[in-house]
């Protein structure tokens, strides 16, 4: 059996300015699983939704890390806002600028005539951790009315979906 080892491999044009733009490693965590919550009124505390959160440990503190994002279906009871955010540890990292907390990716709504629809949704950003140790990216979510659900249709347990989260160690 051959095996091939390198160090780097540099495409015909050479590397982008500032040499950086490979990707180091990629992690991903994928929910199988669906996931209901109620509502939360009009507050800044999103859920955690469970099984998309995934751990990554940056090999230079000069690394990015590219954090994609796909809920497969979604879906709310009631006339509803729901949004989906994207943290690093505590930190809201969706949406640049501010110190407004209450910034979201993803937002949808929906009135009691929409009950049965399952809508996917997808969000990414490129983020700067600064730091080589173990660094957890999660989605949250967050509904203003009704109940939430995740990975199905709110009105029908037979249309179920999956939802990924996938992060990429890119060389700065």
């Amino acid at each position: 059996m051959s095996q091939l080892k390198v160090n780097s491999i540099i495409p015909v044009a050479g590397v982008p300015t500032g040499g950086g733009g490979g990707i180091i490693q990629i992690k991903q965590s994928t929910k199988t699983g669906t996931q209901s919550f109620s509502s939360q009124g009009y507050t800044d505390t999103p859920t955690d939704i469970t099984d998309l959160s995934v751990s990554i440990t940056p090999t230079s503190s000069s690394s990015k890390v590219f954090v994609i994002v796909e809920i497969g279906c979604f879906g709310s009871t009631g006339n509803a806002a729901m949004d989906f955010r994207i943290y690093r540890g505590s930190t809201n990292i969706t949406v640049g600028g501010g110190s407004n907390d209450n910034r979201h990716a993803a937002v949808c709504f929906y009135n009691s005539n929409n009950t049965t629809m399952g809508v996917p949704a997808s969000m990414n950003v490129l983020d700067s951790p600064a730091t080589t140790s173990a660094t957890t990216y999660k989605v949250t979510g967050f509904t203003n009315a009704g109940t939430m659900y995740i990975n199905r249709f709110p009105a029908d347990t037979n249309w179920n979906s999956e939802s990924r989260i996938t992060v990429m160690e890119v060389s700065a």
